[in-house]
């Protein structure tokens, strides 16, 4: 089992990313999008901090646990989407800056990808609050 203590700051830390993922989306539609990309760099940059230091470390210590078919189903789902985010970001942040060549609009990806996002986040509060 694994300790609530150390879920908590973690699910605290996930909220406050998806305020900026919020506040973001605001700057946005504000056409304020320096300010949405500065936010959306952070917010992944959070991401990817978590992801190295409290994600991976959790997965691998739930990997020698005895979990239900239903829980390791969740927590691959989690996963793959969380990549995919992750994935996703960095490809339209390139694109948008023209360092990759996109086909299409990278701009119809954004809200596809926020809502990915903010699933993947649910399904991992939901994964934590289930251990």
């Amino acid at each position: 089992m694994i300790a609530v203590t150390g879920v908590l700051p973690h699910i605290e830390l996930q909220f406050f990313i998806l305020l900026l993922l919020i506040f973001s989306s605001y700057m946005a539609h504000s056409k304020k999008i320096k300010v949405h990309c500065s936010l959306m760099g952070t917010a992944l940059i959070l991401q990817l901090i978590t992801i190295v230091f409290v994600m991976l470390p959790t997965f691998s210590a739930l990997s020698e646990m005895q979990i239900s078919g239903q829980l390791l189903l969740g927590l691959w789902v989690h996963h793959i989407a969380g990549i995919l985010v992750v994935l996703l970001v960095i490809y339209i942040d390139l694109a948008v800056k023209g360092s990759v060549h996109f086909l299409g609009e990278p701009y119809k990806l954004m809200r596809p990808v926020a809502l990915l996002w903010f699933l993947a986040l649910s399904g991992g509060i939901h994964i934590y609050l289930s251990l």
